[in-house]
């Protein structure tokens, strides 16, 4: 005589959009973002480089980006003393620039191109809020 089955709570089942948004190769975008920062991390060079504290303080804040899909595509350079983390889409004209120095500050600068001349939205952001940037991300991603 066999057990009955104990019925699964609902709580535990996994839906199959679920299963659908598991098999994005998501894991081996994020990583290339961590890897870059890892990367500047161990470039040595005669010009001003960015501080650990910088480095860890941009992985820090990127860590918290909601949802994490924004940092795909996220080019990622080191410039005097800041990591500066850009997206660009030509297609809608937009950009957004997030500057780490350290903690706690980031500054951000996005802009919005109109047939790839006229401005028609632009402003420069200093915050300490790590949302900020997951909101601007919104605006970019729209």
């Amino acid at each position: 005589m066999s057990a009955p089955a104990i019925p699964r709570p609902e709580s535990l089942s996994i839906s199959s959009s679920s299963v659908e948004e598991l098999l994005i190769p998501f894991p081996l975008e994020l990583q290339k973002v961590f890897n870059r920062l890892a990367a500047i991390s161990k470039e040595q060079g005669a010009r001003k480089h960015p501080s650990e504290e910088a480095i860890d303080w941009a992985a820090d804040v990127l860590l918290r980006v909601v949802p994490s899909a924004y940092l795909i595509g996220a080019e990622i350079d080191p410039f005097e003393s800041e990591i500066h983390v850009t997206w660009e889409n030509n297609n809608s004209g937009k950009s957004v620039i997030v500057f780490f120095h350290g903690p706690p500050q980031i500054k951000m600068y996005w802009e919005w191109m109109q047939e790839g001349t006229q401005v028609r939205e632009h402003q420069l952001l200093t915050t300490e809020d790590v949302s900020e940037v997951s909101a601007r991300l919104r605006w970019f991603f729209q």
